[in-house]
């Protein structure tokens, strides 16, 4: 399954790869495509997880998160 996370704050490649090993250290995210240009991750789940962590991941990370889509 895949969901899409709108995030803010992000604006470079460095942006995208603190965001990106916060979200697939979650335990079911198989893999995470995160866009500084989109403001989005795309994330591969192997189950659903609660929104609460992908918020507490993306915020741990530095950056606001917006919504999950």
């Amino acid at each position: 399954m895949q969901k899409i996370i709108k995030i803010k704050g992000m604006s470079c490649g460095h942006c995208e790869g603190h965001v990106k090993k916060e979200l697939e250290v979650l335990c079911g995210v198989t893999s995470a495509d995160v866009s500084a240009d989109k403001g989005t991750a795309v994330l591969e789940l192997a189950h659903e997880i609660d929104e609460a962590k992908f918020k507490a991941a993306v915020e741990e990370a530095g950056y606001e998160f917006v919504e999950v889509k």
